[in-house]
């Protein structure tokens, strides 16, 4: 008699669990306490930047201290700002020597030590300390099998040094190990789960998982840790959701084509959305590429189309 109500308690709590995805998995999602109510502008960074003008932002990181890492497109070069936004120091310029930039894109911090920098037009990911000093690169080019890799975009890492690439023109991810090999693909046509399509932005949770703009699908897709295939998050309003932040429990996805931003829970359910014009700033956000969280409840935007950023403040509902 015993051995059947343990048994019984036992699949009630895996129902239970399994409520958490929308694939049944058994990870828990917890829904936040407090919705956000408002997005403002607060401040507009535009014009001139240690000498030159702020030319199509795209990537951004902060680091541990909260330094913000933009990348100026437009010059290809990356600006250091401090935590009151203050410039601090530039880097790079357009060639293909080490350190030089051609079309960068995306940034990612290396377990808060290194900044790695999606260079789209010379096929590398460069990797420059938090003082933007230059210390080596990952190719993502492949001289044996020149159509192997396309350009990179989106960078995310494991805790292990494990280095994920989003290789937008063949519709997958590209790992690579701590040291810079070539390991496997994910999310193309032979790997067991959702082909991807444009892949853009990557960013890993808190929980250790990842999330990848599956630009092209109109959706994010969550994998494991490992590379397993989580769940999806259908973002059929959007028309290319390019770029995702995580902040206490939610998502802040950004379109790149129509300027909007949205917040959801991790189970995909819309809380909040705005843009492409936010509170406080007429101007609406044209092409814009990237979003990033900073504490305590600030989002930057990098408005490429205008070339700005915008630091926004969100408010939220009173508990």
């Amino acid at each position: 008699m015993r051995s059947r109500v343990l048994l019984i308690f036992l699949a009630l709590a895996l129902v239970v669990l399994s409520c958490g995805r929308p694939d049944g998995s058994l990870t828990e999602i917890t829904r936040p306490d407090r919705q956000p109510q408002l997005l403002l502008v607060d401040t507009v960074i535009s014009g001139e930047i240690l000498r030159n003008p702020l030319s199509k932002p795209h990537g951004l990181a902060a680091d541990l201290k909260g330094n913000i890492y933009v990348v100026d497109a437009g010059n290809n070069r990356l600006v250091r700002f401090g935590t009151d936004l203050t410039p601090l120091r530039d880097y790079g310029g357009f060639g293909k020597e080490a350190g030089l930039l051609d079309r960068p894109s995306y940034l990612a911090f290396d377990n808060g030590l290194n900044l790695m920098v999606s260079d789209e037009g010379n096929r590398r990911v460069s990797r420059y300390n938090s003082q933007l000093n230059f210390v080596d690169e990952l190719s993502f080019y492949d001289s044996e099998d020149p159509l192997k890799f396309g350009y990179p975009s989106g960078i995310a890492f494991t805790d292990y040094g494990e280095v994920w690439v989003a290789d937008r023109d063949n519709n997958r991810v590209a790992i690579f190990s701590n040291v810079g090999k070539f390991d496997r693909f994910l999310g193309d046509v032979s790997y067991a789960g959702e082909r991807l399509n444009t892949p853009e932005k990557i960013i890993r949770l808190e929980s250790g998982e990842f999330v990848i703009c599956d630009a092209g699908n109109q959706r994010l897709i969550i994998y494991d840790r490992y590379g397993n295939y989580s769940y999806k998050i259908d973002l059929s309003d959007f028309e290319f959701p390019k770029a995702v932040a995580s902040h206490k429990g939610f998502l802040w996805v950004l379109d790149g084509v129509t300027g909007v931003v949205a917040c959801l829970d991790l189970r995909g359910e819309l809380l909040y959305q705005v843009g492409p014009t936010i509170t406080g700033n007429e101007i609406a956000m044209k092409n814009p590429s990237d979003l990033i969280m900073l504490p305590p409840n600030r989002l930057l935007i990098s408005d490429s189309g205008n070339n700005r950023i915008l630091v926004c403040r969100i408010v939220y509902e009173e508990k």
